[in-house]
């Protein structure tokens, strides 16, 4: 039953995490990329904090050197950049769909790093899942855009941050690594506000797309590191592929796209490995129950 828990809080956490990148990608128009990680990241902040304050969690601990602590902290400040940057230089589709190759990534990892074993079903599914992202992104369909190089940055970091979160001792809260992770990425957007363009001014009539990336971005690390530390990895890494339906469920509602024929089979394929992948898990926990 913990597979089928860290399930639904992964497709929460991807539901999320594109709807945060919908008003990072809106956004970018208005504000430079330093500004805002800066200033999202403090807000996201703010929320863990307050959370850290009501558990009385300390922020400044011994726990900040464990090493699962740094390497996670590490990854997502890496991850982020890099994929924070495809998102304002790229076409929102296509940087959610070569996010998209980080479950397969995260499924090799947790073999090689973690010790997991992947039958040939688990392998089905996030393969399956792939060959979607593949019939969505079309490499070579289109001229090469330098720009989405910043994925391979952000899907190396992500998956970092994921393998240390599963290592996490049971004693470190969520808050506090998410805390400390969110303060970093501030500090980031800061030191490369001169590579990125002069700060603007926010106004009323542009602080709710700053307002909105904190708060999906918040439920994102709370929900993603609650299906990371009590799911196996290889079990959940299929419903990262989720990220791209809902990525392209805002795309088609609030920016006008329009998918191909192509496009739909892909999701097609991608909503079915994670359908599957579900379904087998739920068979696997009835199994072990009946036991």
């Amino acid at each position: 039953m913990a597979n089928t828990r860290a399930i639904v809080l992964m497709t929460a956490a991807m539901a999320a995490f594109a709807s945060s990148d919908a008003f990072i990608n809106r956004a970018s128009g208005t504000f430079p990329t330093g500004q805002l990680f800066a200033v999202t990241s403090l807000a996201s902040f703010a929320i863990f904090f307050v959370v850290m304050l009501r558990n009385r969690d300390a922020l400044f601990t011994k726990m900040l050197f464990n090493k699962a602590v740094m390497i996670r902290t590490t990854g997502e400040v890496f991850g982020s950049l890099g994929y924070v940057m495809a998102l304002t230089l790229i076409p929102l589709t296509t940087a959610s769909a070569m996010l998209q190759a980080q479950p397969l990534a995260m499924t090799l990892a947790a073999v090689f790093f973690l010790g997991e074993r992947v039958g040939a079903r688990r392998w089905a599914a996030v393969g399956v899942g792939f060959i979607g992202v593949i019939l969505i992104i079309r490499p070579g369909a289109t001229t090469f855009d330098p720009n989405i190089l910043w994925t391979l940055l952000g899907i190396i970091g992500l998956t970092a941050r994921d393998l240390g979160t599963r290592m996490l001792p049971k004693d470190v809260s969520t808050p506090f690594v998410s805390a400390w992770a969110l303060i970093l990425l501030s500090l980031l957007g800061v030191a490369i506000t001169p590579f990125t363009g002069a700060w603007q001014p926010i106004d009323a009539g542009n602080v709710g797309w700053l307002a909105g990336i904190s708060v999906f971005v918040a439920m994102a690390f709370f929900f993603i590191n609650g299906a990371l530390r009590i799911g196996e990895v290889s079990a959940i890494a299929p419903f990262r592929y989720t990220r791209m339906v809902f990525a392209l469920v805002i795309a088609i509602l609030l920016l006008g796209e329009q998918p191909d024929a192509l496009t739909w089979a892909g999701i097609a394929l991608i909503v079915g490995s994670g359908i599957y992948a579900f379904l087998r898990e739920r068979q696997i926990a009835r199994a072990t129950q009946a036991t």
